[in-house]
């Protein structure tokens, strides 16, 4: 992805860049994965059929989500890798906290 040089606000609203809330984000990118036909989860096995659809459905929906089950079936990585669903790339103005 080509990241522009943004060191001002002024260059930043020139960018054309507008904040997204994240579950958009999500939903946007799962949107083109799903086109591509790129699995979402390629690190997760065995759950294809019954866990990632109704994931799908809820993260396309926006809806909140609660990951309910034993001890090791996986909830903890397909959690962390919900980030991959995010954009790779965020201006940052520096000094502006």
């Amino acid at each position: 992805m080509e990241q522009p040089a943004i060191a001002t606000l002024g260059e930043l609203r020139a960018s054309g860049w507008r904040s997204e809330p994240v579950k958009s984000e999500i939903r946007r990118n799962l949107v083109d994965r799903l086109k591509a036909d790129e699995p979402i989860f390629p690190e997760v096995l065995g759950y294809e059929d019954t866990v990632f659809p109704q994931l799908q459905n809820a993260l396309l929906a926006g809806h909140d989500i609660v990951f309910l089950g034993e001890r090791g079936q996986a909830k903890t990585r397909i959690i962390r890798s919900l980030v991959e669903l995010l954009d790779e790339w965020m201006p940052i103005i520096a000094g502006s906290e």
